[in-house]
């Protein structure tokens, strides 16, 4: 067996999947076609181009684009409905879908209980037809601090945990705003016990993983490789167990590397620290949290029992209740421990 297929065989969780860099070009192109976009966007043909073949530094720029075409209930429900199919195809079990309610809230289309109700029908579907559950991270984005405190009420309040959103983040571009910003709406979710995350260091690097953390104090930190550049902080966040979700795919994308073998996968997993991978935008960077494996094992030379012990780990910091993480880490034991799994090192 070779590692591609038992690492897809593993029943996995996905814990930072952005939902508008996983929508399906087919559906995609059918919302647009039928809420009239190509005929109100002038350049409609270049951003269909540039979905295609994503500028690995305007990824964020698209995946927002794309997602403004998105316009009613009935299209959420659908794209969500698409992430279940692409996850089961990986024996994705289970993920964390981060999505900013702001980019699709407020318009006459949609308000937040159309929106929470339009996710819940596709998570509803996806579960019913594929086996794969979802929840929501509502997302604040950074050149939007003013959606902050509306994301923290709406995920805390009583119709966010009944429909399923587990955490708050933070993405976007780290010089868009001041971090201070957002700290009111942080402090609100952690008041209110809900999970925190935040995507921190590809811009500044190690300074502005250290500023997110004094500022912020996530639960959660996400894309945050440059970790590695600073010992001091790296052993802080050692100390303090807080949980790195990477996706490498996305640190070649954005420059943060030159080539795979540069990403310090082995370097955070040696000092300790709770390092679990993510695809991040699977459809922009045509790549598949099985892809994230597999270049980690090929490219960056980590065994297959350390990235089996990723992907468990993966499954014990999840948002999932206590019950289906059980049940989850049974299964995953079971065929980890198979007889197969004797063999992967000789490939």
């Amino acid at each position: 067996m070779s590692f591609r297929d038992f690492i897809a065989a593993l029943p996995k969780v996905e814990l930072n999947l952005q939902l508008t860099g996983a929508l399906r070009m087919e559906s995609l192109l059918l919302i647009a076609n039928q809420n009239g976009i190509p005929a109100q966007v002038d350049d409609f043909s270049q951003w269909v181009e540039l979905l295609n073949n994503p500028d690995p530094t305007r990824i964020d720029e698209i995946a927002r684009v794309a997602g403004s075409w998105v316009m009613y209930p009935e299209d959420i429900a659908l794209v969500v409905y698409d992430i279940g199919v692409a996850l089961a195809k990986q024996n994705v079990r289970y993920a964390e879908v981060a999505v900013a309610p702001s980019d699709f809230i407020g318009s006459a289309k949609m308000n937040f209980d159309t929106f929470i109700d339009a996710l819940n029908d596709g998570r509803d579907r996806s579960r019913r037809a594929w086996n794969v559950d979802l929840s929501w991270i509502f997302c604040i984005p950074r050149d939007n601090p003013r959606a902050g405190d509306d994301v923290a009420r709406w995920a805390s309040g009583s119709a966010g945990r009944m429909g399923n959103v587990v955490a708050i983040g933070l993405v976007g571009p780290e010089d868009a705003q001041p971090l201070g910003q957002f700290h009111r709406a942080f402090a609100t979710a952690q008041k209110k016990e809900l999970p925190t995350a935040a995507s921190a260091g590809e811009g500044a690097g190690a300074n502005e993983i250290r500023e997110v953390i004094d500022e912020l104090q996530p639960g959660r930190l996400v894309n945050a490789w440059r970790l590695a550049e600073d010992e001091s902080l790296l052993n802080q966040v050692v100390e303090a167990g807080i949980p790195l979700v990477n996706s490498m795919t996305r640190a070649l994308n954005t420059g943060q590397v030159e080539k795979a073998p540069d990403i310090p996968a082995a370097r955070l997993y040696e000092a300790n620290a709770q390092l679990v991978l993510s695809c991040d935008n699977p459809s922009l960077y045509h790549s598949s949290l099985v892809d994230e494996y597999v270049l980690a094992r090929e490219e960056c030379g980590l065994s297959p029992e350390i990235l089996v012990q990723m992907a468990r780990r993966s499954i014990e910091l999840s948002l999932l209740d206590d019950e289906r993480k059980t049940s989850m880490l049974r299964d995953f034991d079971f065929l980890a421990n198979s007889p197969q799994a004797r063999f992967l090192d000789q490939d």
